[in-house]
Formats: structure tokens, sequence, C-alpha cells
């Protein structure tokens, strides 16, 4: 296990009883898994850690309500001001507003100093006046994208992005592998070593629970070690991506499979970067 606090670059909150933020959590009902949708609080994700020491971290949007992400920063930001451990806020816009209306809800979410930058879901394409308007805000305020770019995507996304040089990108969860067969693994090697060469993005190590039954080594050798051979430990970030993760296992299971590969190939510094520095510098965490 770490020997250091760890920085959580990708973690989610939600209160489903009060808030009507979240009607995509439906599909994890309808997939057999109901506890993904109950309510996931600051008090939860703590239980949830068996032990190991969480001393900063970053909230990401999960919203799938219209505009709901301008109340959820809001109430995360609450959240957070009544915890003691740095916090860092990525929310969320809709690609389907006008210009005028997508710079009005970056700028409203940014009134919260914890605020970070934004990642889009859903409905985001590269080469778009959405995209556009985004990465330009982002960049003028030096904020970052967390980018949710899929294999057969991602070469659109570096070319687009490169006209914006001074944006900060990070890759969410590996660049979403789209399965385990040959073709789907040559695939996503293929795409994520030409981000990994052609890019200055970062990557965030997580989203397990997407692609592999379970949280352990046998599981996630195979994404782990490819990873770590192409981005090397300045580029990614420790990320649990939990609740959604629990899915597959515990926190306890995602650190230990992960913590196998760093115990092993990274030095003490190397380590430092992975399971902190690299979120510190990136999120701002003070």
């Amino acid at each position: 296990m770490p020997t250091t606090p760890i920085v959580d670059a990708h973690m989610h909150l939600w209160d489903t009883s009060a808030h009507t933020w979240y009607p995509g959590l439906a599909k994890f009902v309808d997939a057999g898994k109901p506890e993904i949708a109950g309510n996931f609080l600051l008090p939860d994700f703590d239980r949830g850690l068996g032990g190991i020491e969480v001393s900063g971290l970053v909230h990401v949007s999960a919203t799938t309500e219209p505009r709901a992400y301008l109340a959820e920063t809001r109430w995360v930001d609450a959240i957070a001001e009544a915890d003691p451990r740095p916090f860092a806020i990525v929310g969320a816009v809709d690609p389907a507003l006008p210009a005028a209306e997508l710079i009005a809800d970056l700028d409203e979410q940014a009134r919260t100093d914890r605020f970070r930058g934004v990642r889009v879901f859903e409905g985001l394409a590269p080469n778009t006046p959405a995209a556009e308007t985004i990465a330009g805000w982002l960049q003028e305020h030096d904020a970052v994208l967390d980018l949710v770019a899929k294999p057969a995507e991602i070469l659109d996304w570096i070319d687009f992005l490169a006209g914006y040089p001074q944006l900060r990108v990070v890759l969410e969860h590996l660049g979403f592998p789209q399965g385990h067969s040959a073709e789907a693994r040559s695939a996503w090697y293929n795409a994520i070593s030409l981000a990994a060469k052609e890019t200055q993005w970062l990557c965030k190590l997580s989203g397990f629970a997407l692609i592999c039954r379970d949280l352990t080594w046998p599981s996630l050798e195979y994404w782990l070690e490819s990873s770590v051979s192409l981005w090397g430990w300045r580029r990614l970030m420790f990320a649990s991506n939990m609740p959604v993760d629990s899915m597959a296992g515990t926190y306890t299971d995602l650190v230990s499979a992960i913590d196998r590969v760093v115990a092993t190939d990274a030095t003490e510094q190397e380590a430092e970067f992975f399971y902190r520095t690299n979120a510190t510098d990136t999120y701002g965490l003070k």
C-alpha cells in the first residue's frame, strides 16, 4: 500500500434523495447495481477508504439534468468548505447551449474558488463551435479540460486541441477502452500511444470498473502496465472514480492492485508524482 497520503483526482458525490440532478444514474439500476444510484456523500467516501489516507480530493460533476451542474458546484463547494482537506471541483457545461450561455455558465461556476475546469461527459465533439468556445474559455482562464474521448475520437481531439497549446488537458479513464478483444485493445493502445507521444496531456489511471469485472491485479495488469509504459509516472495520476468503480471492488482492492505496479516500477519520487503531485499541480490543490 502507498506509504504517502494520496490525492484522489476523480471522485463523485451525490445525494439522490434530495436532488434530481442525476437521472443518468438510472442505468445502474437497470444494470442490477442500484446501490450505485443511492446517496454517496463524503462520510460514505471516507468509510470506504479502508484505512488509506486521502489528503486531497477532486470532485467531478456527474449531473445529467440540464444545467444542474450550476447548483451542484455550489452544493459541493459548501461540502468542501466544511472539510479540512484541499478540494477541487471539476464542473460541467451543456455543449448544446449557444456560445454566450456556455460562457455564462462557465463564468458562474468560476465564482467558486475551488472550481478548476470542466468535463463534458456526452455531446462534445472536436472542431465544433461548442468545443471552440469551451477550449478558448478554459485556456484563457488557465482552467483544465477533463477530456472524455474514446479511442476512435482521440486523433481528432489531438488535432483540434493543438490549436490551444496553453490549455491543460487531462484524459479521463485511460481514454475509455472499448473492450477486451484483440481489436479493441489494439485500437485503445494505438490511440493513447499517439496521445502520449504527440501531446502534453496527463492521464487519469481510473475507470477500471467500466472495462473490468473486478479490481484485482490479473484484471488490471494489462491496462496498468500498458499505461505506465506509454505515459510514465510524471503524466499519470491516481483517481478512484468512486462510487462508480465500487461496482467492481473496494477502494482497498483498487489501490492494492495499482500499488503493485507502483511498488515494482516507480521510484519514491515517481510514486509521489503519481499519488499526489501531478493532481496537486494540475488542479491547484493547496
